[in-house]
């Protein structure tokens, strides 16, 4: 019974200042504390779509303006993949192919640099 007591005692005497120690105050450290640097970036995305062509057959009254509008593309984008060098001249009947529309989308923020900022305890 002696040896365990002792061996309890001797513990005791090498936990209890670890403890002390850990439970200690931070007040002393404040000022050696790392500032945390914070950053912001900005990303524009194309969206793409991987389909078939869309065609168009020409009606009475169209016109290469009208027919891009409605489906969101240029008329010079309707043109070049068409072969069309005068855009007034369009036969009803004609069938155009349609390019695909071009989308970019911003999805975060711009970017405002770096910044940095000091944890106070």
């Amino acid at each position: 019974m002696g040896r365990a007591r002792l061996g309890v005692i001797v513990g005791a005497l090498v936990v209890v200042p670890l403890v002390a120690a850990a439970c200690g105050s931070d007040a002393g450290s404040a000022g050696t504390l790392p500032p945390i640097v914070t950053t912001s970036t900005s990303t524009s995305l194309l969206v793409t779509t991987t389909s078939q062509p869309k065609y168009y057959v020409v009606k009475p009254g169209d016109t290469l303006n009208k027919i891009a509008k409605s489906f969101g593309v240029s008329s010079s984008d309707l043109m070049a993949l068409n072969g069309i060098t005068n855009p007034d001249h369009i036969e009803v009947g004609q069938e155009l192919k349609i390019p695909p529309p071009k989308l970019v989308v911003d999805s975060l923020p711009a970017t405002t640099g770096a910044s940095t900022t000091t944890k106070k305890p």
